[in-house]
């Protein structure tokens, strides 16, 4: 067997998911694993540890992050010998399966190239997907197909109008990365995982949507997960959407510090650091060596804040980066997104006024040391997403997200010593379309050769519609091929949301301990 990861070998090293598959899968008795990425210029993906092609395995395990990836897939399969779409295949080619986090948010693009739809986290389908395998050796392809069909979680040769659940891990045991390598973007990383999901719930937010309810791993078993990180002195990743929110997340700092280990979190949120353990957590963190921390922030302006769900007040805010900059914790990297729901040129004013403000809390507060840190922000269209409050939304057109970045960049510029970024209006508007279409766009993808962004010329000829399925609203009753992935997520609920996004209502974060209002937790199946 081999995992498959549909982009370069240093940014799928630093991928959870293909390090989960390749030890579950590794720790099969009998099953050979080895893992294949594709490299530019390379003539055919090999896999890394034999150099065997992807055509001479059984079985292909496709697990991809992000919507782009797509356009790799139908590229890797043919550049290896195998027939793209599923139809033209036989039973001498192997069985491609396709999961990761883009299939539970919308398997539609890529379902003429999948034998197997897998929008289930690995560990609750693939033991069964393994047995099915093993017991069906020697079978008729059409028989294998039948039995791993029946598998919960899994749909094989599915059509849009199917309807697959996303089975959830619910164990206790984090994902940790396999063996130590050079060769991953993050190699001076050990990375671990803390969690799973995001309890906060903000209207815009897939993660938060699609994987409900969230969990979190103990602090022992997070530890103990990343020993061999510990071991060899390397700094350790901590990866999960909603570290921040990690019930044990000071008494997790402290035994990391306890054990010598430097420690690198993932985005942190700005209302616990304003909280009563907030200044305990960023002296651990300071501690460790941490000297940059992300803010998700989303938007100066208080009324939009409300809107998606995230009620942070600038007293929080101007809290939570003063306790920073005390802590010695130089540099503060600040998420900002721009063209969302509602939005008009005084929610941008005020961002920019954010930004001013966040520049002089943070100098202020660092004056201790006689340096000052420096003030990054990453801001990026707002993408609706499959699955989400706010994922009907129309899209700005690229021209309109282009006059709100130039907005954005222009002013921020002048505040001095703010370094500006982030993702291309154009790619955010190709991300949605790649969300909302189905079907149809395979032959897209495919023409693409693996390039993305396709010509502008090639888009146009296969995807006259784009201004319709991107730029104007999503209604409830239009069909979707999302829609074929339940994740849990009630149609009321969602709705719901809406209505309390429009009126910039708020919700309180998740407890599925004592709330069952979404649908998500079915009565009896949360302890």
């Amino acid at each position: 067997m081999a995992v498959i990861y549909p982009g370069p070998r240093n940014q799928g090293l630093a991928s959870l998911a293909v390090h989960s598959l390749y030890r579950q899968i590794s720790n099969q008795p009998s099953v050979n694993c080895e893992r294949i990425f594709i490299e530019g210029g390379q003539s055919r993906p090999v896999s890394i540890e034999s150099g065997r092609p992807a055509a001479a395995f059984d079985f292909l395990a496709v697990t991809a992050s992000f919507e782009e990836q797509w356009v790799l897939l139908p590229y890797l399969l043919s550049r290896s010998g195998i027939p793209p779409r599923w139809r033209q295949r036989h039973a001498a080619h192997p069985i491609v399966a396709v999961g990761g986090f883009a299939v539970r948010l919308n398997p539609g693009p890529v379902l003429p190239f999948a034998d197997l739809v897998v929008p289930s986290e690995a560990e609750t389908v693939l033991p069964s997907i393994l047995e099915t395998l093993s017991q069906g050796h020697g079978q008729q392809r059409q028989e294998l197909y039948q039995a791993l069909g029946a598998i919960e979680g899994v749909a094989v040769h599915p059509d849009s109008t199917a309807r697959i659940p996303a089975c959830l891990f619910t164990g206790t045991t984090p994902v940790a990365q396999v063996g130590v390598s050079d060769d991953s973007v993050f190699s001076n990383m050990f990375l671990v995982e803390t969690g799973r999901g995001c309890p906060v719930g903000c209207r815009f937010c897939a993660v938060g949507y699609s994987r409900r309810p969230p969990v979190f791993f103990g602090v022992d078993e997070i530890v103990a997960a990343a020993e061999e990180g510990i071991n060899c002195g390397l700094r350790i990743g901590l990866v999960g959407a909603s570290l921040a929110r990690h019930p044990d997340l000071v008494e997790l700092v402290e035994r990391f510090a306890r054990e010598g280990a430097d420690l690198s979190p993932a985005s942190l949120d700005a209302n616990v650091l304003s909280s009563s353990s907030g200044e305990t957590l960023l002296r651990q963190l300071s501690r460790s060596g941490q000297r940059t921390i992300t803010l998700a922030v989303e938007s100066g302006s208080q009324r939009i804040r409300r809107m998606i769900n995230k009620p942070l007040t600038l007293d929080m805010l101007e809290c939570a980066v003063t306790r920073l900059g005390q802590a010695g914790i130089l540099n503060l990297k600040l998420y900002l997104m721009y063209g969302m729901p509602t939005e008009t040129d005084q929610d941008l004013e005020q961002t920019v006024e954010l930004v001013t403000r966040v520049q002089k809390w943070l100098l202020s507060a660092q004056k201790q040391y006689g340096r000052a840190g420096r003030l990054t922000i990453s801001a990026n269209p707002f993408v609706p997403k499959p699955h989400t409050p706010l994922g009907r939304e129309a899209m700005p057109t690229v021209s309109k997200l282009k006059k709100m970045r130039n907005f954005l960049e222009r002013n921020i510029s002048k505040i001095g010593g703010v370094a500006f970024s982030g993702f291309s209006p154009r790619l955010a508007v190709l991300q949605c379309l790649l969300d909302r279409s189905g079907e149809e766009v395979a032959q897209l993808l495919e023409l693409a050769q693996g390039e993305w962004p396709p010509p502008g010329a090639l888009i146009k000829e296969q995807v006259p519609n784009l201004n319709e399925i991107v730029h104007a609203d999503w209604p409830m009753d239009r069909p979707s091929s999302w829609d074929m992935i339940d994740v849990g997520f009630s149609p009321a609920t969602e709705k719901s949301e809406h209505e309390k996004a429009l009126l910039g209502e708020t919700t309180p974060i998740c407890s599925p301990d004592r709330c069952d209002q979404c649908g998500a937790c079915q009565a009896g199946t949360i302890q």
